[in-house]
């Protein structure tokens, strides 16, 4: 039975920090109120390689700020209804279908990335909705602004009834920035050669990277149908063992593990994914390990 790592021959890269849901420079009022070299200085300062200002419907070009501190990528959040991340693109695509807008970030060589799948509500991105699109490349499993909103900032829920319905999405995390306090509390790992579009974007098509609120990853290696995982602090700190927690279909719990690793003996499940958990709450969400003839 042949998996898929999505994690496998990582080398010659590193590991960058990534936030694609950013708001600022829009003005008093709005979401986007903090004035961008602020914002931009302040992801800076918690040491994030990469940053999307995604306004709501509307283009921010923010090339200047590209320094060898950050790179600095185009992007909108399409808002015209359920909210959506159309990430690599220099234009606010206004187009009334979320099909339409998909189809052209595509075109433009960008990626979609549905947003806050349980704001407000449990379904706010509702099941039907999310299978009747194609083409996205991932949900956020990890938005800590809900929290401060109303709903729940999480929805590994939603992504396990993608996952087991056949559906190859991954999961993001996104800080969805307003104000200052919410920066770094949510984000992207991301294995690329690179700090370039290309290159990163060539990670996110391979599932190489991880949701993040305060952890990194060590490895997750594959061999004999084995799983192997570690997490980490991004910090130097003798705290070395962590939980592990084993996910499958329907979100069903296999296996709850604490140490060093976490090691799992596949047994023909369809996709299994990893959730690991550090003493301070902080969780990392690993892409799922997948047989290659169920999702697509």
């Amino acid at each position: 039975m042949e998996y898929v790592n999505p994690y496998e021959n990582l080398t010659d890269g590193k590991w960058m920090k990534a936030n694609f849901h950013t708001h600022a420079g829009t003005g008093p009022g709005t979401c986007g109120a903090n004035p961008i070299d602020v914002v931009v200085n302040t992801y800076k300062h918690l040491k994030y390689d990469v940053l999307c200002i995604s306004n709501h419907d509307l283009f921010t070009d923010t090339s200047e700020y590209t320094d060898d501190r950050i790179l600095m990528i185009p992007g909108v959040e399409y808002s015209r209804s359920e909210h959506m991340l159309t990430i690599g693109v220099d234009r606010s695509l206004h187009e009334s279908v979320h099909q339409t807008a998909i189809d052209i970030t595509n075109e433009i060589g960008g990626f979609t990335v549905l947003c806050h799948p349980n704001w407000g509500r449990k379904g706010y991105w509702s099941h039907d909705k999310m299978m009747s699109l194609q083409g996205y490349k991932g949900i956020e499993v990890l938005n800590m602004l809900i929290y401060r909103l109303s709903g729940s900032g999480l929805a590994a829920d939603a992504w396990d009834y993608l996952l087991s319905n056949g559906r190859l999405v991954y999961g993001f995390g996104n800080d969805d920035f307003h104000a200052i306090p919410d920066a770094g509390r949510s984000f992207n790992v991301i294995f690329a050669k690179e700090p370039s579009f290309r290159a990163l974007k060539e990670s996110i098509d391979k599932g190489s990277f991880c949701a993040s609120s305060g952890l990194y990853p060590e490895y997750l290696h594959l061999e004999d149908n084995i799983i192997r995982v570690k997490a980490r602090y991004p910090i130097a700190t003798y705290v070395d063992e962590f939980t592990y927690r084993f996910i499958s279909e329907n979100g069903k719990v296999l296996d709850v593990q604490f140490g060093k690793e976490g090691v799992y003996n596949l047994t023909g499940e369809k996709y299994v994914r990893v959730e690991a958990i550090g003493e301070n709450g902080a969780m990392l969400y690993f892409q799922p390990v997948f047989q290659e003839s169920f999702l697509k």
